[in-house]
């Protein structure tokens, strides 16, 4: 058997039933494997090779998810972990099964460093992008006794009403949640992904019938909504990615969006503090982790969550496809 042959038998597709090594492995870094965990987890089954180890399915060394979006983890070796990452021709290998199912407008996200790997075989084989973010600060959400939301206010107590009216959205705003998703979908990536059918809006319902997606409504002018006002989304923010680790909670944060006419005004801050409180209240625990990535170029968002707290804790990178 050729090297390359026993590289590919390594590529081992996993089922739901034997996941168990593979979050194993994510709990090595539970904040920066989240994506990965999450959507093996999101799925009581998928199709055969979405899900793949290196090596042994009960340790393996890496995986990767390997369906639309791929997210791989592991990659790279991380010896404060007693991981020693992949062989050249495990990596290539990786990539020659990945490749056949990477889909159009679909990425590559993940770890820099795994996805550095990956990205470098697959462009050996001659996969092209649309475009490639390699710094995405990977910024993670401080732990404060009375919650994130009371030093804001504090800050800007007329913008008290955003904590108060921060809330969980719900199907009789479905609509108006899509639109500003799509807004802040095209605004980041540059096309409508309701132009591609309907799979945006079954993820927008799902994110909101799962008790992911917080919102603020406002008068349409910035002001809390009053008897007989008209309603308008302000803010938004997703829980993209969630799993409990065995370590904790942990929960990466997406889709953040705040009207562009509200841009500047402490609105963004103040929802996102009440976001944090409300995913660790929710969802991941008191002492559970929430952690989002943005883009280097994207001051902006990085200012807001600076005012919030969040701190620098690694680096993803996407490449679009």
């Amino acid at each position: 058997m050729t090297l390359l042959r026993r590289c590919k038998a390594q590529v081992t597709p996993v089922g739901p039933q034997q996941i168990g090594g593979l979050l194993d492995l994510c709990a090595q870094e539970p904040v920066a494997s989240a994506c990965l965990a999450h959507q093996i987890q999101r799925w009581s089954r998928w199709g055969r090779g979405d899900a793949v180890v290196i090596g042994r399915p009960a340790r393996p060394r890496a995986a990767a998810w390997t369906a639309g979006a791929v997210m791989p983890f592991g990659l790279a070796a991380r010896p404060q972990l007693g991981l020693e990452g992949l062989k050249r021709g495990e990596a290539r290998a990786l990539a020659e099964h990945a490749r056949p199912r990477l889909a159009p407008y679909g990425s590559i996200m993940g770890p820099r460093q795994d996805v550095e790997i990956l990205w470098r075989s697959l462009r050996d084989l001659g996969t092209t992008a649309r475009e490639e973010r390699w710094s995405q600060p990977l910024l993670g959400a401080p732990h404060v006794g009375e919650g994130l939301i009371a030093a804001q206010v504090r800050r800007r107590p007329s913008l008290a009403w955003v904590g108060r009216d921060l809330a969980m959205a719900t199907s009789a705003v479905g609509d108006m949640v899509l639109d500003a998703s799509v807004d802040m979908f095209t605004g980041e990536l540059g096309y409508d992904p309701t132009d591609l059918g309907s799979s945006y809006a079954r993820h927008v319902g799902w994110l909101v019938d799962a008790g992911r997606s917080y919102i603020v409504l406002d008068d349409g002018q910035g002001g809390p909504v009053g008897p007989g006002s008209p309603r308008s989304v302000a803010f938004k923010a997703d829980v993209g990615s969630m799993w409990h680790a065995p370590s904790g909670g942990v929960a990466m944060i997406t889709g953040v969006w705040t009207r562009p006419d509200l841009r500047g005004r402490g609105l963004g801050a103040v929802a996102m503090a009440g976001v944090v409180d409300a995913v660790r209240r929710d969802h991941v625990g008191r002492r559970g982790e929430v952690s989002l990535y943005v883009n280097d170029f994207n001051t902006a968002a990085l200012g807001l969550y600076s005012t919030v707290g969040f701190t620098r804790t690694g680096t993803f990178s996407t490449v679009l496809l």
